[in-house]
């Protein structure tokens, strides 16, 4: 790698310190409301209790699974509630296994309540019409024969009565749903937003100023969202909604497709042509054409094709697509309408076909890993870093050591380039289905290879071989990994310019190997990397010259990087990194004709299907700590 400007560690320190982006908070609460974490010093414990946090989940909490472990908490206030921490997924069992023990809540010493947490939402009502005054609130864990455990994460108290709202939520794949977001407003006003949801019954309960009615938007990344509306609620009893059943997004199933998918996208100039295998049976092919949307606005493109039936076996047919010349950039849904008795349906591989306008002799490529997305908090981080490799337009994604793809997939949606990802220790098993084995990659154009490998390097390492030959004769080829330790004959046979990975030990940028390779690693799961190739090599990956560091992304904070509409033809780009970023992107939908942007050039316009929108998409260089306004004239 080639050595920018040394700046020390200290220096590096201050410049994160002074990225100041305004904080999110992920639990929102009623006004009147007092929140207090059980970490807090007003919290005391009897007992061997635990501080945990499970990989970033959206708060932290105290766990035990010793008998009679009590928390107590003295609080004014007429009403108290108690709000339990996420379950631990099977997946995850190295932190202590889901809460099987009882929970009995005492109010200055008189019992009120019991709630086994296995069974049991994240909330609870511990008593309503207290007397004002202080109170003291004690809760107590028991074990239940062999089974024991409870995790607690947070007190509500409130000086008026708390209702408890209860609905059961569950879904298509639901074996992947761990938990979800709930915004609850009345009369379009937020009341709360909280993670919620016990994955092992589907049950969520979530406390709410009693005497009104809510509307209740939950949402999960890759399901669709839906809202519920509550009764009134009633502080004295469970108020209760019919139960939630949240489908799959259309934008994260693929249906009768082998190929081109997620993890094998066809990246592909206008004018192109593509092969494409599906399951078509012996139906008659109607139509075949790519489809995305944008806001409100719909892009079809119906392609011709023809088809190779040597190729075809039993089920699987296989076509050759060609792309109009003038087809405009971006990731597309690829669509093929079948006709045939039962079998007459529409077969779908979302985001698998990506227009470039030209392939990049040195790539751009954003690289972050080991996220830990397993839930919906971690999603949304996700899908937030998402939003901001989309402004600053790099060539291709590479995620590495992925977790549930379910959420994954979700959360990535949304990428307006093409991605590579792969799965390694902390994976949910499954993840094939979304994308595919966990051997693979794509080519940018004649140049550039990607290889993507999510098993360790001790697996036999011949198909690996295999497909690194078939592309021997490419200029640039990277490998996006799991781990770093590729053989010698791996990075030197094949002059590999790039390893990513997430999960090796050791020096995160190094040469390695005589050609040399260089290792661009993961440094933590707070950051990502944007990775500045040169001549066919890497020439930057760190951030605002720093010698190691990669771009830091808190998990609570607001994108530092980020587009803020100012009407539909004005937007400001606001970077708070200490980076400038070449060759952003902003796109603007707008209604269709002709324009002129103050800063930056146009280089896509997309006419949407009814004429009436379109896509205006402007490069520009965005400055370091810069505020930017970008507006398009109508010409």
């Amino acid at each position: 790698m080639r050595n920018a400007p040394y700046l020390c560690s200290f220096v590096y320190l201050v410049l994160a310190a002074s990225l100041q982006a305004e904080k999110l908070n992920p639990n929102v609460f009623p006004a009147d409301w007092e929140w207090r974490s059980v970490n807090d010093e007003m919290v005391t414990t009897e007992g061997k209790w635990i501080d945990d946090r499970f990989r970033f989940a959206d708060a932290a909490h105290k766990y035990t699974t010793e008998d009679g472990a009590c928390l107590r908490w003295r609080f004014v206030g007429t009403s108290v509630a108690v709000r339990l921490a996420g379950q631990n997924t099977s997946s995850y069992p190295g932190t202590g296994l889901p809460s099987h023990g009882k929970l009995t809540l005492y109010i200055d010493g008189e019992l009120t309540n019991e709630v086994y947490p296995a069974q049991h939402g994240r909330e609870v009502v511990a008593a309503n019409n207290l007397s004002a005054g202080p109170h003291e609130l004690k809760l107590v864990h028991s074990a239940i024969g062999d089974a024991a455990g409870v995790r607690i994460e947070g007190l509500i108290a409130s000086p008026k009565p708390i209702g408890l709202f209860f609905i059961s939520v569950t879904g298509e794949l639901q074996e992947y749903m761990n938990d979800a977001r709930f915004v609850v407003s009345q009369n379009g006003e937020m009341v709360r937003s909280t993670i919620g949801r016990n994955w092992l019954t589907g049950s969520a309960h979530l406390c709410l100023p009693a005497g009104n009615i809510y509307d209740v938007q939950i949402k999960a990344s890759g399901w669709t969202a839906e809202t519920a509306r509550t009764p009134r609620i009633v502080a004295a009893v469970t108020n209760e909604s019919p139960p939630v059943y949240l489908r799959r997004t259309p934008n994260t199933s693929v249906y009768r497709f082998r190929y081109p998918r997620l993890n094998d996208q066809a990246i592909r100039r206008g004018g192109e042509s593509f092969n494409a295998r599906f399951l078509g049976f012996d139906t008659e092919i109607k139509e075949v054409r790519i489809r995305r949307q944008r806001g409100d606005a719909i892009f079809t493109r119906v392609l011709t094709f023809t088809e190779d039936p040597e190729k075809a076996f039993y089920y699987d047919r296989q076509i050759n697509i060609n792309l109009p010349a003038e087809t405009p950039l971006g990731v597309y849904d690829l669509e093929i309408d079948i006709v045939g008795g039962r079998r007459t349906s529409t077969c779908r591989s979302p985001a698998s076909v990506v227009v470039v306008n030209e392939y990049p002799e040195d790539p751009k490529v954003i690289t972050f890993g080991h996220l830990d997305t397993s839930g919906q908090f971690q999603a949304e981080y996700l899908q937030r870093l998402a939003s901001m490799a989309n402004i600053i337009g790099a060539d291709i994604v590479l995620a590495s050591n992925c977790v549930n793809a379910a959420y994954v997939s979700g959360a990535l949606s949304n990428l307006q380039m093409p991605y590579l990802v792969n799965f390694g220790n902390h994976q949910v098993y499954g993840h094939h289905r979304w994308y595919g084995s966990d051997l693979g990659g794509v080519t940018i154009g004649p140049d550039i290879f990607v290889l993507n490998y999510g098993l360790p390097w001790h697996e036999p390492i011949e198909p690996v071989i295999a497909a690194l030959e078939k592309n021997r004769s490419k200029a640039i080829k990277i490998i996006n990994a799991f781990e770093n330790n590729a053989p010698d004959v791996v990075l030197d046979e094949f002059d590999i310019a790039m390893i990513h990975d997430a999960h090796g030990p050791g020096d995160k940028l190094i040469q390695m190997g005589n050609t040399p390779t260089q290792r661009v690693g993961k440094a933590n799961s707070v950051s990502f990397r944007v990775v500045q190739f040169e001549d066919g090599k890497v020439a930057s990956a760190t951030y605002a010259g720093h010698e190691t560091a990669p771009i830091p992304f808190e998990r609570d904070e607001l994108c530092p990087l980020r587009i803020e509409a100012i009407k539909p033809t004005e937007v400001r780009v606001i970077n708070e990194y200490r980076q400038t970023f070449g060759k952003g992107r902003v796109s603007f939908v707008v209604p269709n004709g002709r324009y002129l942007p103050m800063a930056g050039q146009i280089i896509s316009v997309s006419v949407s299907d009814n004429k009436k929108l379109a896509e205006v998409i402007v490069e520009t260089d965005i400055p370091a700590s810069s505020q930017t306004t970008i507006t398009l004239l109508p010409q």
